[in-house]
Formats: C-alpha cells, sequence, structure tokens
C-alpha cells in the first residue's frame, strides 16, 4: 500500500512550511531512513526522512514552493501502484480557506513586485489582515501587500490574491534585488564561468533581520580583553577528568561565565520591546550562534544559569548537533535574552556582532592570543582573551554596559572561584 510522506507540523502556529530542495525524484528507490527533501522555516531548516522503503511514485511540489501542514508532498509505493486517489487537496488537513497553491516564478523578482504594486491595484487592503498562507507567501517573495484586492471571506486577503499580484507584474530589463533595489548592468551578465543559484529561505531571512537590526536599533560596540590563563589553567585540567568534563571547552566556559554574569546584571538580561517598555528576566535563555552548511543558526539554552558547566556544554553540544544535522526545533531557537557568538575559532580578534532583537546584547567573542602589559610587578606576558559587547543604547548606556562587560572578564579571570 503506498505510503502518503506529508509536510510535518514543526510548531504549533505553522501553518505553512517552506520545501527546500528534492534530495530524490520520481521513481527513485528509497529505503527507510534515506533522506527525501528539506523544509526551511523562518527560523530553521531541516530534512525528512522516509519512514518506509518503496520507489517515489510522486512528487506533488517543487522546490521552494509553500507548503500547508500536514499536506502530501510526495507518495512512495510499488512501481506501477495506483496512486490516482492520491493529490494534495484530498490529503491535506485544511486549516485557511483556500486550496494549496504553489509559489510560481515571479518575472523581474520580488522588487520589482513591490515597486508596482501600489501603482496598478487600489490601496484597499487591510493591512495585516491576511490568511496565514498568504502571509507566508509574501514575506518568501518580499511582497509588500499594500493596495493588493482581497477575495477571502471578510475583506481577507487569501493566498490566491498574492499570486494573482505576483503574475501581474511586467518583467524588467534590470532585475531588482529582493531589498527593492535596481541593480546597474556590469557587463558581466554574458560571462562564462559564472553561475547564479537561488538564496536560501534562511539566507533571506537572516538577511531580512539583520537590516532590520541595524536599522531599527541604536547599537554600539565595546571591546575588552581578559587574561585568559585561568581558563586556559582549567581547561588543561580537565582534559584528564575521566567522564565528560574532558569534553568542555573554552567556549562552554565562557558561555558559563556569561550566563551567571547576567544573572546579576538584570539591565543586560532584557528585551526592549518598544520605545516605552522593557522587559527584564530573571531567568537567563542564553542563544548560542552555529555556524552550519545551511546559515547561522541561534538555539537557545533554556535557564542557563542554573547549569553546571558539565549540563551547560552538554546541551550547548546537543543543540549545535541538531542545528548541522537539520533536526532542529523551531521551539528550540525561540525566546533567548541574550546571545553569544564566537569567531574567535577562525582567528578573528574583534568584531561588531549584530543585535538579535528585542534582544538589548550580544557578545562577541574572539581569539586568544599574547599580549604584553606593565603591572605594579613589572611587565607581564600573558594570553589575552577578546570580548565585544553590541548594545542597544537606547536601552542601556555606555558606562553600565562596560561594567557588564568587565563583570565578565572578571568572571573569567576568575574562573576558578566561579565554579
Amino acid at each position: 500500500m503506498a505510503e502518503i510522506v506529508n509536510m510535518p507540523r514543526l510548531g504549533l502556529n505553522e501553518d505553512t512550511s517552506i520545501l527546500g530542495e528534492w534530495f530524490v525524484s520520481e521513481n527513485d528507490s528509497v529505503a527507510k531512513g534515506d533522506a527525501l527533501f528539506s523544509i526551511e522555516t523562518d527560523k530553521s531548516s531541516m530534512d525528512v526522512y522516509a519512514e518506509t522503503e518503496g520507489t517515489v511514485l510522486k512528487c506533488f511540489y517543487e522546490p521552494y514552493d509553500v507548503v500547508p501542514v500536514m499536506t502530501p508532498v510526495c507518495v512512495i509505493g510499488q512501481p506501477g501502484e495506483d496512486i490516482s486517489n492520491i493529490s494534495p487537496a484530498k490529503g491535506a488537513a485544511e486549516t485557511v480557506e483556500e486550496a494549496p497553491v504553489s509559489v510560481p516564478a515571479v518575472p523581474g523578482g520580488a522588487g520589482a513586485a513591490q515597486k508596482d504594486f501600489a501603482a496598478s491595484v487600489p490601496e484597499t487592503a487591510p493591512q495585516g489582515f491576511l490568511s496565514p498562507r498568504a502571509r507566508q507567501l509574501a514575506e518568501v517573495n518580499g511582497v509588500k501587500v499594500t493596495g493588493i484586492l482581497p477575495s477571502g471571506a471578510e475583506g481577507r486577503i487569501i493566498e490566491a490574491d498574492i499570486i494573482h499580484a505576483m503574475q501581474a507584474v511586467p518583467e524588467k530589463e534590470n532585475k531588482p534585488t529582493d531589498f527593492g533595489i535596481e541593480q546597474p548592468d556590469t557587463g558581466l551578465s554574458d560571462r562564462k564561468g559564472s553561475r547564479i543559484e537561488k538564496i536560501p529561505t534562511i539566507r533571506r531571512t537572516i538577511a531580512k533581520n539583520m537590516m532590520d537590526s541595524l536599522r531599527n536599533t541604536a547599537q554600539l560596540t565595546n571591546h575588552m580583553t581578559y587574561n585568559a590563563s585561568s581558563i586556559q589553567r582549567y581547561r588543561e585540567w580537565l582534559k584528564l577528568a575521566p567522564g565528560d568534563e574532558k569534553n568542555i571547552t573554552i567556549t562552554d566556559m565562557i558561555l558559563f561565565a556569561t550566563a551567571k554574569t547576567l544573572a546579576q546584571f538584570n539591565y543586560m538580561n532584557a528585551h526592549m520591546l518598544n520605545d516605552a517598555e522593557m522587559e527584564y528576566f530573571d531567568d537567563v535563555y542564553l542563544g548560542c550562534a552555529v555556524d552550519t552548511e545551511r546559515g547561522l543558526m541561534v538555539p537557545t539554552v533554556p535557564k542557563a544559569q542554573t547549569l553546571s558547566l558539565v549540563e551547560l556544554s552538554r546541551k550547548v553540544k546537543e543543540l549545535a548537533a541538531k542545528c548541522r544535522g537539520g533536526s532542529i526545533l523551531p521551539e528550540e531557537m525561540i525566546g533567548a535574552t541574550f546571545t553569544v557568538s564566537n569567531l574567535g575559532g577562525l582567528g578573528v580578534t574583534d568584531f561588531t556582532p549584530i543585535l538579535n532583537p528585542p534582544q538589548i546584547g550580544i557578545l562577541g567573542v574572539g581569539n586568544i592570543e599574547y599580549a604584553v602589559k606593565k603591572t605594579n610587578e613589572g611587565i607581564l606576558y600573558y594570553p589575552a582573551g577578546h570580548l565585544s559587547l553590541t548594545y542597544d543604547h537606547r536601552a542601556v548606556d555606555g558606562a553600565p554596559a562596560s561594567r557588564f562587560l568587565q563583570a565578565v572578564c572578571k568572571n573569567l579571570e576568575q574562573f576558578e572561584q566561579l565554579i
């Protein structure tokens, strides 16, 4: 009997997901556990695996289609098996009013669509009154909904309205980017030895979030160094331990010190909700930036200040493995109150990490290199660790932000006492 592979529901509030790429084609033979396709959401990317062996009889969607959750994406069965009664519409657990529709190619790109919508249709559409799939489709293609005529019940904009408006946009000679900026003709378009690839949704989401962060916050970065002798000495001692302690890294120790320090500096463990309100948190939900083949991901360690060094190390490694393996869940990547990003392993000394709003702080970790400084005992040659704190100047001034950074440095310099 044919096995239907549905688009899984990744979160309680998810009505749709984006099909990333296919790892199989129709008529391919698959075994249980083989990767079938990937899914991309705003916050993560993961793979879907076959739960049975057989032949891929039908693939219902194309890469980068917006697919309703619990809708058939493909069918696995035996060659020649009749699957004429299986379709996305028949198998879908409908949660909104319109039937599933694939995302069409947009002539001229999403930026062109943004310029022409307002001129082509009256501005009568109620803003923010969109079906979940319409909102997802608009976000994926960078479409502004201003001026789109609604056809859904009670004046709601549905997915078909977005698609209709996208198809009505004429092609432009100059291809705009997703940010609506027309690019000049560089004379390179006809050269050999180049290729054009579609930017993955997760990469586009990162780009949009970073631009929004820089545009909407008052970011400032302070740099500071600390004597890393204590954590280096402690790391060498841990290598001799019989248990999981020997797997603890310098990064784990910096995360541990940051969580403990944040618990003492409540004004840095906060969200800026708007220009008039701040939310301060008792528990530290620590975001840890992870570099993956799919792009930057930031899983969250809940109540990090309550964990031992070993517990924190285990949790960070577990979340990082999920990110790189594509099995991280959306709920494991939300709710961070502060973030740490480490580029020290790549030889970076100082950098300017970008905030993840509504968080008001992010700590950039640089490498450790030897330096010389004058002390009361004479000239000291020591391993200098580099930290870069970016903070939202609307929420906190330079002096209190610097005192927090000083405290992190002190805890790292006296790590054995912190433990």
